[in-house]
C-alpha cells in the first residue's frame, strides 16, 4: 500500500524526469553521433552511459529523502502509519532498482534509434554496445553504482540541506584520504617511483622504464570483499539514521 501511495504520488515527476533523461541522452548520443558524421562508436556510448547513470542516480537518489529537509513535509511522512522499514524499501526499491531498469530502457531506446538514423551505411555503423558483456568497461558502473547509491541515500537521511553537494564533498575527501594513505604507504615500502590504486594493479616508473605489477587474485577478491561491506554499512547506517528521525 505504500509502495502504491508513493507511485500515485510522485507517478508524474517521474514520468517527467525520465522524459528529461531521454532528452538529454539524445542530446549527449545525438551530438556524438553528429560530429562524428553519423558514426556513433562504443566509446561514445560507454562515457555516455557511465556518465548518466552514475550521476543522474546519484542526483535521484538524493531526492528520495527531501521531505526530511522541510519540518512541514517531514512530518507527514515521519507520522504516516508504516514502519520505518517500509519507507526505506520504497526508496530504495525506486532509487537502486526500479532507476536502473527505467535508465536502461532509456539508453537503449535512445541508442537504437541513433544508430537507426545515422548517415553512414548500415555496414560501417557502430553496433549499439551491450553493457552486460564483461569485456566492456560498462559493466563496472553497476558495482559502483552501488556505492554511489549506499552513500548518496546515505547523505539524503543525513543531511537536512544541500544533499548531493554535501554527499558529493564527504566523497571527494574520503577518496583523497584513501588514495593519500595507499601513495604514502607505496612510498614508504617501494619509493617514489611507485604508483597505484588499492588492491589493484600498480606501475613503477624509474629512469624511464615502467613495470606494470597485478596483485594475486586473493588481493583482489579482498578488495571486493571490501567494497561489497562498504555498500552494505552505508545501506545499513542510512537504515538506522531513519529511523533515528523524529518530528
Amino acid at each position: 500500500m505504500l509502495f502504491k501511495k508513493h507511485s500515485i504520488e510522485h507517478g508524474n515527476t517521474y514520468l517527467l524526469s525520465t522524459a528529461v533523461l531521454i532528452g538529454l541522452l539524445f542530446l549527449s548520443l545525438g551530438f556524438f553521433s553528429y560530429t562524428s558524421r553519423g558514426h556513433l562508436d562504443s566509446n561514445a556510448q560507454t562515457s555516455t552511459f557511465i556518465f548518466f547513470m552514475l550521476i543522474g542516480g546519484s542526483i535521484f537518489t538524493s531526492l528520495t529523502f527531501l521531505d526530511l529537509g522541510d519540518k512541514k513535509k517531514s512530518i507527514p511522512f515521519l507520522t504516516l502509519p508504516a514502519s520505518h522499514t517500509e519507507k526505506y524499501l520504497v526508496a530504495w526499491i525506486y532509487s537502486f532498482v526500479i532507476f536502473q531498469l527505467v535508465f536502461l530502457g532509456a539508453f537503449y531506446l535512445v541508442a537504437n534509434v541513433i544508430v537507426a538514423i545515422g548517415v553512414t551505411p548500415a555496414n560501417d555503423r557502430e553496433r549499439v554496445i551491450n553493457v552486460f558483456d564483461p569485456q566492456q568497461k560498462t559493466v563496472m558502473t553497476f558495482t559502483i553504482y552501488a556505492l554511489f547509491h549506499g552513500l548518496t541515500i546515505w547523505g539524503a537521511i543525513f543531511f537536512e540541506k544541500l544533499h548531493f553537494i554535501k554527499t558529493s564533498f564527504v566523497f571527494f575527501i574520503g577518496l583523497a584520504i584513501i588514495l593519500l594513505i595507499n601513495s604514502q604507504l607505496l612510498n614508504l615500502l617501494i619509493g617514489k617511483e611507485a604508483q597505484g590504486v588499492p588492491f589493484q594493479g600498480m606501475g613503477i616508473n624509474n629512469n624511464n622504464h615502467f613495470w606494470q605489477i597485478s596483485p594475486d587474485k586473493d588481493v583482489t577478491w579482498y578488495g571486493w570483499y571490501i567494497f561489497k561491506i562498504t555498500v552494505l554499512l552505508l545501506w545499513t547506517s542510512a537504515f538506522f539514521r531513519l529511523k533515528e528521525k523524529e518530528v
